[in-house]
């Protein structure tokens, strides 16, 4: 919201963006809060802010791709939350949103479509649509 509000210099960003990468776990998939396990979804929350911050290099990206990928469903294909969990639509969207955000699915794929950090949308959407919003690089 601050972002679409452009009011990123209200909060110290630095501290949120420390605060987000201690969210990192062990398994390398990222959780909500501390002492909780890592969840999909957090791929998406987390890694939003921090590329609307600039800092996404500030967490391990290897290891939280290979978290989203334990996740999925190797027959059906789609995300859980975690590992041997069932698939779906939820985790499975914001999986993808969180492989894009790290130019995972880009060096697969290079005609695949970058989902912009502040909308959940792809990039030339956001552009078609001229939504604007503040991003601090």
């Amino acid at each position: 919201m601050l972002s679409l509000a452009n009011a990123l210099d209200t909060f110290d960003a630095e501290l949120l963006s420390w605060w987000l990468c201690e969210r990192q776990c062990d398994s390398g998939g990222l959780n909500g809060r501390p002492e909780k396990q890592a969840d999909v979804c957090y791929s998406w929350w987390i890694l939003s802010v921090l590329s609307i911050l600039g800092r996404v290099d500030w967490i391990n990206c290897t290891k939280l791709v290979d978290f989203i990928l334990k996740c999925q469903d190797d027959e059906d294909g789609g995300i859980a939350d975690r590992p041997d969990d069932m698939a779906d639509v939820y985790h499975t969207f914001f999986g993808i949103c969180g492989l894009s955000l790290m130019g995972h699915l880009q060096k697969l794929e290079s005609s695949y479509r970058s989902i912009d950090p502040v909308y959940a949308l792809p990039k030339d959407v956001v552009e078609r649509l001229k939504l604007k919003s503040q991003m601090l690089r």
